[in-house]
């Protein structure tokens, strides 16, 4: 899975808004604070308002705020909103040599590793909401561990 400099600067962008609850906060100040462009970061925050996920309000005090509580935010979400989700379809349609579709189309051996990262990589997108990275880094780290606890060994062929 690559991640885009969109879907990086949109979370960004998305938790700047939720690290202020109580009042709208700006395009500008978000700008300033990520060192983006004010265009770019309009851009991101109108595409994060037309999925849902903040609102823009304006006037004087005007600017952007959740539209919903961040524990009902995924960072699935916002991934979706912003780009898209690892798609295993896309690996075997990209990669078909000089061929119209894959030499291994109907017995591939590699298709069921593609499909188990990207099963794992979207449960876990899915799996962690805004609220919880608006906790500190350690925190983070402690729920993503019980979410998916690291394994006992690490895989090392034997030579």
């Amino acid at each position: 899975m690559k991640i885009t400099a969109l879907e990086e600067y949109g979370l960004r962008c998305l938790l700047h808004v939720a690290r202020h609850p109580e009042e709208p906060i700006s395009a500008q100040t978000i700008a300033e604070k990520e060192g983006l462009s004010l265009p770019y970061t309009q851009k991101i925050l109108r595409i994060l308002a037309q999925n849902d996920l903040i609102e823009a309000k304006r006037g004087v005090n005007g600017g952007y705020v959740l539209a919903r509580s961040p524990d009902r935010i995924s960072v699935g979400d916002a991934v979706r909103a912003l780009g898209g989700m690892f798609d295993i379809d896309e690996i075997c349609e990209r990669y078909t040599g000089e061929l119209t579709a894959c030499a291994h189309e109907c017995k591939c051996t590699l298709r069921p590793v593609w499909s188990h990262i990207a099963e794992f990589v979207v449960r876990t997108l899915d799996n962690v909401s805004i609220a919880v990275l608006l906790r500190d880094q350690n925190a983070v780290t402690n729920y993503l561990q019980k979410l998916a606890p690291p394994p006992d060994e690490v895989f090392c062929p034997v030579a």
